[in-house]
């Protein structure tokens, strides 16, 4: 007898007198209470007479189990058993002893996959993922053979008692398999919501109809925390892993060598750049380190405008005096102004081509203005810049990067997503004029948002030069309790911006600080909105999709069409003759050519008139009544081509919160698997924001819109057309906006199936990938223009590389 343990199981080596291959015999575990718990016997073949088997059953944390090994007659009835105490403690000091002294014959037992023609299910494909108040655990059961299976799912406790768990089907295959003759692989992929009191655990899989032995995986604590890990990793961003950013930094940033070669840089070009610093009660180290900064950078024209509102103290007009540099501009304010007026005094004695705002306690990189100036001359009509920035409490220790991307419209009205180190050409900014004291603590918030409004052109460094201090009378870190006027002057700041812009709409406050939502008003009467729907077949979900809208949506105004594609069943027929008696809203239109998803669209928006669409999968469900106005809300504002929701798995898990271009080749969804309130990167899956795309599983538009950029590309039948939509609507001058108010459940794959699953369709998938990269190439060549080039490109949480 050879036992070990592994894989969240005892594994135990046996041979059985009279047990060769062919003879039957069965087992059964009982805990010390006497509850049956799961067990396997699986035949491994004969030694000298005797039929090598092995057991496998659960670790559960129990003192022992008792299994009783059967034969069975030709009825399938018991005839003999015999019984054997396995204790837990025991096997532990004898699976290490074995490992040590038979490692190969362990590691085989603990690895054993029946061969193919088995009868028994199988588990596998197993994935932790953080659920709101539960873990979420991603499985599938195949099986392989002509039969089907009913299959149960029962979850049991670390003792083996059973205890109730949410069980969801998740998603079935039809896998094709050439060894089975007139067979198949079936697979169902489940997800199980276990609450978090339950840290080990074991998952049995069992089939009613009788056709096919049951199947296990056990979950012990360590097991628990290694896939905890192994998720965090996969989903980890950019901010997770402070010691790989220090690491990748460390790489990054301008050597002396780099810095000397800047030096001797002549630009075509060479703007004076006025640095304003307002400074109140500051502190000396800070403000050494600060100055320290400034005088350390490679590009030579600038002056530092200090701006002195305590100057009572002596602190910053000592420290200014023992340095001999003309650039540095000492004023003595006399007083506090406010920030905002100690702000606007250093602006009107700027004389720089461009101002740029430094806090008095935070830091450049050496090479910050000469990047700034390297990107003026490369785009000589930028008037608003902005670049990656950190934070840290001590020089030289950078932590939580926030890696930016180009000016996102939509963030922005969420939070200040441009902050530091904001740079502005002089000639706008007394253009657009300076802040005035009702925005203090939100400047530089308000001073981007009227620079948006005048149309400047702006500019994105994807470079980490500045850095944030983080103390006690920072904001860094919504530090409410540092500035509590600045929560309302950004609220304040946002209001007025609608206001001029002649947009209606409310600026809330949020639960966290310094961010806002955005409620824009509709006109009444409410305009009339068609909702597209393609359907073929599968009437269960066009009933549960149809009857969400019509039961849950609080809109007052909409249309649904149903473009019926070649469906096959006359049930399906019956169903629509009844829906469209029952429910006066409803229209069947039918499209009578292949399944070309574009096609479809292309043809059913042309059948309507309504001023608004909304493009919608069958395989979805309504979850917020107001998904409607939500989304319609963004479309008031003219620069707005398209609004995607926020859509959710069967378990709850986010399924789509935006798109990203380059993936692995391809396009990926952000920070799928999200448990709901899960913010992610720079809170960009619980907040508004422009994407380069969004899935065309639900998209809202205007009729106009779809018009002016021609629909959607009819020769990308299936796979990339919304991307495809999307990105010619920004080509066009237009935005592409995610709400993640706006909530909706995509039962993915239900319809179609996986292109990974089917040869034909996956060769048709990477014509169409081909395609899409031929008509887009700038995004193969420069990557997704709302991502960061400093991130990993085939990673869709936001992650640095891995060093």
């Amino acid at each position: 007898m050879l036992a070990c343990r592994g894989e969240g199981r005892a594994c135990i080596k046996l041979r059985i007198e009279g047990g060769k291959p062919g003879a039957d015999f069965a087992i059964e575990a009982l805990t010390p209470e006497g509850q049956s718990v799961p067990a396997q016997l699986l035949p491994l073949g004969e030694d000298s007479g005797f039929g090598l088997y092995l057991i496998r059953v659960p670790l559960f944390e129990l003192s022992y189990l008792d299994l009783h090994i059967s034969s069975l007659d030709a009825r399938g009835k018991p005839e003999e058993t015999s019984s054997l105490r396995l204790s837990f403690s025991l096997l532990k000091w004898i699976s290490r002893f074995n490992y040590r002294t038979q490692r190969e014959a362990c590691k085989h037992i603990r690895d054993y996959r029946q061969p193919s023609g088995s009868t028994r299910l199988k588990i596998g494909g197993l994935r932790f993922l953080e659920g709101e108040n539960c873990s979420v655990w991603r499985f599938f059961v195949e099986w392989e053979g002509k039969d089907d299976a009913s299959l149960e799912i029962e979850c049991l406790d670390s003792k083996g008692s059973p205890f109730g768990a949410k069980i969801i089907p998740f998603e079935e295959q039809a896998l094709p398999a050439a060894a089975i003759v007139g067979g198949r692989y079936r697979r169902i992929v489940y997800s199980a919501k276990i609450g978090k009191e339950h840290e080990a655990f074991c998952i049995r899989a069992a089939d009613l109809s009788g056709n096919y032995e049951p199947d296990f995986f056990h979950i012990d604590r360590g097991d628990f925390e290694r896939h905890r890990h192994r998720s965090w990793q996969h989903m980890k961003d950019a901010r997770a892993d402070d010691a790989n950013y220090r690491r990748w930094f460390a790489l990054q940033r301008a050597d002396e060598a780099k810095l000397r070669e800047q030096r001797e840089h002549e630009f075509a070009y060479a703007p004076l750049l006025s640095i304003v610093v307002p400074c109140f009660e500051s502190c000396h180290k800070f403000l050494s380190e600060m100055l320290d900064s400034v005088l350390e950078q490679s590009y030579a024209n600038w002056e530092l405008l200090l701006l002195d509102a305590s100057p009572e103290s002596g602190i910053l007009k000592n420290l200014v005096k023992g340095i001999k540099d003309e650039r540095i501009r000492y004023f003595d304010l006399g007083g506090n102004e406010g920030i905002v007026g100690n702000t606007n005094r250093g602006i009107r004695n700027a004389r720089g081509d461009f101002i740029a705002f430094l806090d008095h306690d935070d830091l450049l990189e050496p090479d910050a203005l000469f990047e700034y100036v390297k990107a003026i001359n490369a785009q000589p009509l930028v008037s608003l810049l902005f670049c990656d920035e950190d934070m840290f409490e001590k020089k030289g220790i950078y932590c939580q990067p926030v890696f930016k991307t180009r000016l996102n419209q939509d963030l922005l009205y969420s939070h200040n997503c441009v902050t530091h180190f904001l740079t502005v050409r002089a000639s706008l900014l007394f253009e657009i004029g300076l802040c005035d004291g009702e925005v203090a603590g939100a400047q530089d918030f308000d001073l981007t948002l009227r620079a948006l409004e005048a149309k400047a052109e702006t500019c994105h460094i994807p470079r980490v030069l500045y850095h944030w201090r983080e103390h006690a009378a920072s904001t860094s870190g919504d530090n409410a309790q540092s500035k509590p006027y600045a929560q309302e002057a950004g609220r304040l700041a946002l209001e007025r911006h609608f206001e001029r812009r002649g947009i209606a709409a409310r600026v809330l406050p949020t639960d966290h600080i310094y961010v806002y939502r955005v409620h824009y008003q509709l006109p009444l009467p409410h305009p009339q909105l068609s909702i597209i729907i393609p359907n073929k077949d599968h009437i269960e979900l066009l009933e549960a999709c149809i009857s969400s809208i019509i039961g849950n949506s609080s809109y007052d105004n909409y249309r649904i069409v149903v473009v019926e594609n070649n469906s096959e069943k006359p049930e399906t027929f019956a169903y629509y003759e009844q829906l469209q008696r029952e429910r006066p809203c409803v229209s069947v239109l039918t499209w009578e050519g292949d399944f070309n998803y574009a096609k479809i669209i292309n043809f059913g928006v042309r059948q309507t008139t309504s001023p608004y669409l909304l493009l919608l999968n069958n395989d979805t469900k309504v979850i917020t009544g107001d998904f409607i106005e939500e989304m319609l809300g963004y479309l008031q504002r003219l620069e707005v081509g398209v609004v995607g929701a926020k859509l959710f798995f069967r378990d709850g898990l986010v399924q789509h919160a935006g798109m990203l271009i380059g993936p692995h080749g391809a396009v990926a969804h952000v920070n799928q698997d999200f448990a709901t309130n899960r913010e992610g990167y720079l809170a960009r899956a619980v907040r508004p924001g422009n994407f380069s795309s969004l899935t065309g599983a639900c998209q809202m538009l205007r009729r106009s819109t779809f018009e002016e950029v021609g629909g959607y590309n009819e020769d990308l039948a299936v796979g990339f057309n919304d991307v495809d939509f999307c990105l010619k609507l920004w080509k066009a001058g237009y935005r592409v906006v995610f709400s993640p108010y706006a909530h909706l459940y995509h039962y993915e794959f239900a319809t179609r199936g996986r292109e990974s699953a089917d040869p034909e369709k996956l060769k048709r998938w990477e014509g169409e990938r081909e395609l899409f990269w031929q008509t887009w190439p700038q995004y193969l060549e420069e990557g997704d223009p709302f991502s960061n080039p400093n991130l990993d490109r085939d990673n869709s949480y936001y992650a640095l590389p891995q060093l």
